[in-house]
């Protein structure tokens, strides 16, 4: 057995984090259904919030806003489906815990 085997099978793992199939999201209803399934804790709301005021702001004529809003909660998603980066943010909150 080697080293890292052994690290492997004695260190606690908190959190095994498994990808999920990656919904498809093509359209803002897609992402209200993935965020409310995939999504971290809160984002749907946030999205809503966010979403709402970008448009509320947006010239009528130009929703980049909503767009860059639409976008950022896309890649949440895509975030909290892939077991590489959750892995490494569960790591990193466990390393640099400010106690």
């Amino acid at each position: 057995m080697t080293v890292q085997q052994e690290q492997t099978m004695s260190a606690p793992q908190e959190h095994d984090w498994v990808a999920m199939p990656l919904p498809e999201i093509r359209t803002v209803d897609d992402l209200r259904s993935a965020l409310s399934r995939y999504g971290f804790p809160g984002d749907r709301e946030r999205f809503e919030e966010e979403l709402a005021a970008a448009i509320g702001a947006s010239p009528t004529d130009d929703f980049e806003g909503a767009t860059a809003v639409v976008r950022a909660y896309r890649h949440r998603v895509r975030i909290r489906n892939s077991a590489e980066i959750m892995t490494a943010l569960e790591e990193a909150r466990a390393g640099g815990g400010g106690t």
